[in-house]
C-alpha cells in the first residue's frame, strides 16, 4: 500500500495532480459501470447509504488498536467506491458537489466552533 505523505495547504487549493491520478467523477464512472456489471444495482438509495454506513462500521473496526490497522485504507476506499457509485447513479457530479462544499466551509469558518 502506498502511503502519501501529510501535507499542510496554504489554500487547500494547490494540490498537485501526476498523470497516474484518477479524477473522483472518472472514479465514480468506473465504479458505477462495475457495479451495473455485476448487477448491483438492485437497491434503494436508503440502501446503498447503509451500504456506505456498513463501510464505515468496519473501518471503525480498524481503528480498536494504538493505530489503525493496515485494512484501515482499504476500508476508507470502501467509503469512497460505494459514495461515488450512489453519486453517479443518482447524476451528481461529485467533483462538482466535493468543490461547492468545500467553497461554503471556507465561508462558514469555525461557525464558534474551538479549534
Amino acid at each position: 500500500m502506498r502511503r502519501l505523505p501529510a501535507v499542510l495547504l496554504t489554500d487547500g487549493f494547490d494540490i498537485k495532480f501526476t498523470e497516474n491520478d484518477m479524477q473522483i467523477n472518472e472514479i465514480a464512472a468506473r465504479q458505477y459501470n462495475w457495479v451495473e456489471r455485476m448487477g448491483w444495482h438492485n437497491k434503494t438509495v436508503l440502501e446503498a447509504l447503509a451500504l456506505i454506513a456498513s463501510e464505515v462500521g468496519e473501518a471503525v473496526n480498524e481503528c480498536r488498536g494504538e493505530a489503525p490497522s493496515e485494512d484501515f485504507a482499504e476500508e476508507l476506499a470502501d467509503i469512497i467506491l460505494r459514495t461515488a457509485d450512489l453519486a453517479q447513479w443518482q447524476g451528481i457530479d461529485l467533483a462538482d458537489a466535493i468543490e461547492t462544499k468545500m467553497a461554503k466551509n471556507e465561508r462558514n469558518g469555525t461557525r464558534g466552533r474551538r479549534i
